[in-house]
């Protein structure tokens, strides 16, 4: 790559640093002539791609294959060589969520939806205009809010719902009244947009997790942040093969497989980066996946809330 002609001066163009040889010590930029050839920018840009590619798949062997490897690896210091953190869990989120929606999307799923409706009314038409009198408690047979307002107005104050029902019956009438039969599909797309950010906010609750867990002082929240993200990476991609083994060979049974193999996974890897027995990393690992689980409901039920807008 060394082909392109050295400037006289010495000066780098880009910020004005003394550059001794070919590369400025302040900024990495080559001090090479202006104009570069079109053969000279094909060969910069045919490196670029192997350079990338390369570190790519060498990341992802390690990764895949070598539990808590890249983690230790960071950690030393040798960076160069592999995809960064940050970028990495950034792309493996992406290609997740996106097999993630078209997988589990309510379009896909529309006909078979659309079908148990039909089934639904052909049973019983009546049952499903108007509620049922145990069924008054619920928003399901009201037109607008106007008509469920009214009919808990009618209610003595002892059989009204409750200030948090009475909200999520609105809304849900609400939605209903402005999608149609299509409310529910409506939920269902904007819960699962959401799950990315809900993703972001329960990553560095991992790692401060984590710190608590290993509260050595050489372990700063930073590192076990870097420990998080390259598991998060691992999880994604393992669930994703199971979601779609699941989805088109319709058993359960790889979608479990993958959670098991993530807490396996999980296990080995606090073992090799935190240099602990099998039975300790065992045990912190399940109370670590604990805290996660119970984390995540508590996340994924406030976000539920924001997106009925109860308290919007």
């Amino acid at each position: 790559m060394k082909t392109q002609a050295l400037r006289i001066d010495q000066n780098c163009l880009n910020c004005g640093t003394t550059v001794p040889e070919r590369f400025c010590t302040h900024c990495g930029q080559e001090n090479t002539v202006q104009h570069e050839s079109f053969g000279h920018l094909c060969k910069h840009f045919v490196a670029d791609i192997f350079h990338y590619d390369s570190q790519f798949l060498i990341t992802f062997k390690y990764l895949l294959l070598r539990p808590g490897f890249l983690t230790k690896e960071y950690l030393a210091g040798k960076r160069v060589r592999y995809v960064n953190p940050i970028k990495l869990y950034v792309f493996v989120s992406f290609v997740f969520f996106l097999g993630f929606f078209a997988l589990n999307s309510p379009h896909g799923k529309k006909k078979e939806h659309h079908d148990n409706a039909l089934l639904t009314i052909n049973v019983g038409d009546t049952a499903a205009v108007a509620p049922k009198k145990d069924d008054s408690r619920t928003w399901k047979g009201f037109k607008n809010v106007e008509e469920y307002d009214h009919y808990q107005e009618s209610l003595p104050v002892a059989k009204q719902d409750g200030f948090l029902q009475q909200r999520i019956s609105r809304r849900m009438v609400e939605l209903r009244e402005e999608h149609g039969d299509a409310f529910q599909q409506v939920l269902v797309e904007s819960f699962l947009h959401n799950i990315p950010k809900m993703m972001f906010l329960i990553l560095p609750l991992a790692a401060w997790f984590m710190k608590l867990v290993y509260s050595r002082k050489r372990w700063v929240y930073g590192d076990h942040a870097i420990f998080a993200l390259h598991t998060h990476a691992f999880a994604f991609i393992l669930l994703l093969i199971g979601n779609g083994l699941t989805h088109y060979l319709h058993s359960e049974f790889y979608t479990q497989m993958a959670c098991l193999l993530i807490f396996a996974y999980i296990v080995a890897g606090l073992k090799n980066t935190y240099q602990q027995s099998l039975r300790a990393s065992f045990f912190k690992g399940a109370l670590l996946v604990t805290l996660y689980g119970l984390t995540t409901m508590v996340v994924f039920m406030l976000f539920i809330v924001l997106i009925f807008g109860l308290f919007l």
